[in-house]
């Protein structure tokens, strides 16, 4: 399972079949503005999911994108295979961050 936070801390779980998408609302935001829009739970492809998971495993393993704290703008990232948990937290604008994000997003408006 994949479990990555965007930079407004919308939250998406992605598993072998389905995607859940977990928007934040206005009264949880920083803001107390941003929404994150409605919830969304769909069936991915095998081929979407595998292209999830190389980007994920491609973040994980760049620590230059990587930060200590999580602050506004940055991903947090964290897979479990099995009994191994991997997590990582990505800076904000980074190659990364970005990327995943916009497959993230294509996947949940299409």
């Amino acid at each position: 399972m994949i479990n990555y936070g965007d930079g407004n801390g919308n939250q998406y779980i992605i598993e072998q079949e389905s995607i859940e998408y977990n928007p934040v609302k206005p009264k949880f935001s920083s803001s107390g503005i941003y929404d994150g829009g409605d919830q969304v739970k769909k069936k991915i492809t095998q081929h979407q999911y595998n292209k999830i998971a190389l980007i994920i495993k491609e973040a994980i393993a760049n620590k230059a994108s990587h930060i200590k704290n999580r602050v506004k703008s940055s991903g947090a990232i964290t897979i479990q295979e099995g009994n191994v948990v991997k997590s990582c937290i990505l800076s904000p604008n980074s190659e990364e961050l970005n990327e995943i994000e916009k497959i993230l997003n294509d996947i949940i408006k299409n």
